[in-house]
């Protein structure tokens, strides 16, 4: 068991393996992203930004590409709302009591609501059709 969950913590996320995907398909995916030590948790990579910009903004992003970047969207949403129920089950429940693990209960499911696995699209929703330049040099489209 123990060397399955080693080789597990040592294993690229679901977003590392479509931050290469991305780098595969030609977009500029930072070499320090891509060579990240895999153990180590995630923390928001801000020239992702413009990567992930291009993906929202290029015609010739295929579908695909767009649809996993919005399902991780999902993910990160549906993740937000779990911990925000689980906090206002704690708070209804134990209040601000000690929380189970030693933890500091109630505080600390509130301060978790402050993390983000996929930081980067969302900070992308700041500058999508804003009429800012593109990485590129070329003003971004403005929605039609």
């Amino acid at each position: 068991m123990r060397d399955l969950l080693a080789g597990l913590l040592e294993t690229p996320t679901v977003y590392d393996e479509f931050l290469r995907l991305l780098a595969r398909l030609g977009l500029a995916v930072p070499a320090a992203v891509l060579e990240r030590d895999v153990r180590q948790p995630w923390t928001h990579q801000p020239d992702l930004v413009p990567v992930l910009r291009e993906v929202y903004e290029s015609e010739d992003t295929p579908w695909g590409v767009y649809e996993a970047c919005e399902s991780l969207v999902d993910v990160e949403d549906n993740r937000q709302r779990w911990r925000f129920r689980h906090l206002r089950t704690v708070q209804r429940t134990i209040g601000a009591r000690t929380g189970t693990s030693g933890s500091s209960g109630a505080d600390f499911l509130r301060r978790a609501l402050d993390l983000s696995s996929f930081p980067e699209p969302y900070a992308v929703c700041t500058v999508i059709g804003t009429g800012a330049r593109s990485p590129g040099g070329a003003p971004s489209r403005e929605p039609g």
